[in-house]
């Protein structure tokens, strides 16, 4: 029998003969499956997603997969010619699972870390966020800011092994924190198991079933879809593909829809966050190149490897079609802001089974992002009127402790790139 007249049959069946509509759920799932399997598997894009992380990815009354990032992949997979399979995953588990090839791309709200870098490569960002402590009304007298809740007397519950996690890990070292499955977040805060959740903006904003106080946002992070490093080819067409889709107004309509209006930003927008977003990663790394160093006993400076990474970018640069010198200049900036952020990252940590190697890797794997969204923005650089929506954007989203000094030179420095005329 066919999948598709499996399903059809079952669709036809009546509760009782099937047995019950959870059965009939999981039936049409498996029989979902065994005709993506029956297409070739160099066609199938395997997609990592959780299904507990709303508006994102997760299941609706009917059990069906829906979100934001769902949407994404199933129109990816559709404009690519892919068929769509997706694969859970639990979070402690999410870039062990993709490293291992379960699937090849995780699309399920996943933050964009240094840490993570290291092992996968990151698209640009579809959305801005932040993490959030959300707790009940009741206790907004008691709790009348973030700084309230970090006391030894206070238990806040975080999705065990995401982001937020190591987030509330480092924001509430006083605090009682309960690792919990995200599903079980919002039960565990309404009953009063917990005085507060550490959540994420957009999450916390669908939580309807008690009234609840969202305190924050408390950090500036970024959502992308997060790629095998072995897969650099899928990441282009990633980025490619959302480029498109962020100038022809899709990945607008998904916002609206799923995000709400406030996450709606115009195609210049966009792109100013995308270059900015991998500016930053690269500084971001620079505590974890400092890290490999210190435990190497090596030194901070390595104009060797200076003198590598500039003749890589002139040479990228120039094939991209922009100002290869002006490119060079920016990234020497960039390389001054890289050595002061290393100074300043004392407490910066990195697996034992980690090269430097494996690190610069990560690092060039950013700057080929940065030129890749120089190109796309070569239009807005020069525009006058946008100017002061890349300084705001600059000093909100280079994070790293050490990189603020040097925002006014990497501003005046992109001026300068654009090239004859920029690429499609």
């Amino acid at each position: 029998m066919s999948a598709r007249s499996l399903a059809s049959g079952l669709l036809a069946c009546q509760p009782s003969v099937v047995g019950s509509r959870a059965l009939v759920v999981f039936l049409l799932l498996v029989a979902a499956r065994v005709a993506a399997e029956a297409v070739p598997q160099t066609l199938v894009l395997r997609v990592g997603t959780s299904g507990d992380y709303a508006p994102f990815s997760f299941r609706d009354a009917s059990g069906a997969l829906t979100g934001f990032d769902v949407a994404v992949a199933r129109r990816f997979g559709e404009d690519r010619g892919r068929p769509v399979v997706f694969e859970p995953f639990r979070w402690p588990d999410l870039i062990a699972q993709l490293r291992a090839g379960v699937f090849e791309v995780a699309m399920s709200g996943v933050t964009v870390r240094a840490d993570r870098a290291l092992f996968v490569g990151f698209t640009r960002p579809y959305a801005m966020s932040g993490a959030v402590a959300v707790i009940r009304a009741a206790s907004g007298k008691k709790f009348r800011s973030v700084v309230d809740l970090d006391r030894d007397t206070v238990r806040i519950a975080v999705n065990r092994g995401g982001h937020l996690e190591q987030v509330a890990r480092q924001r509430f070292v006083h605090a009682q924190l309960v690792s919990l499955e995200n599903t079980a977040l919002q039960s565990a805060l309404a009953r009063g198991e917990v005085d507060a959740v550490v959540s994420e903006a957009f999450e916390a904003r669908t939580w309807t079933a008690a009234p609840f106080v969202i305190l924050g946002p408390f950090t500036h992070d970024r959502k992308a879809y997060a790629v095998r490093r072995e897969n650099g080819d899928l990441l282009r067409q990633m980025d490619d593909w959302l480029a498109a889709r962020e100038a022809d107004g899709w990945l607008n309509e998904q916002r609206r829809r799923w995000l709400g209006e406030r996450a709606v930003r115009p195609p210049e927008q966009a792109g100013v966050e995308a270059l900015v977003a991998a500016l930053d990663l690269r500084l971001q790394l620079m505590p974890l190149v400092a890290a490999v160093k210190r435990r190497e006993h090596l030194p901070i400076e390595d104009p060797g490897q200076e003198a590598r990474v500039i003749e890589r970018v002139h040479s990228a640069a120039s094939a991209a079609g922009l100002q290869s010198d002006a490119v060079v200049d920016l990234f020497r900036i960039q390389m001054e802001a890289a050595k002061a952020v290393e100074h300043a990252a004392a407490g910066a940590a990195v697996p034992a089974d980690v090269t430097l190697d494996d690190v610069r890797a990560a690092v060039a794997a950013a700057s080929d992002q940065v030129i890749a969204e120089l190109v796309r923005c070569q239009a807005w650089l020069v525009a006058p009127q946008l100017r002061e929506q890349l300084s705001v954007t600059m000093r909100a989203g280079l994070t790293a402790p050490g990189a603020e000094p040097f925002v006014t030179r990497l501003l005046d420095a992109l001026q300068h790139v654009p090239g004859v005329a920029p690429r499609p």
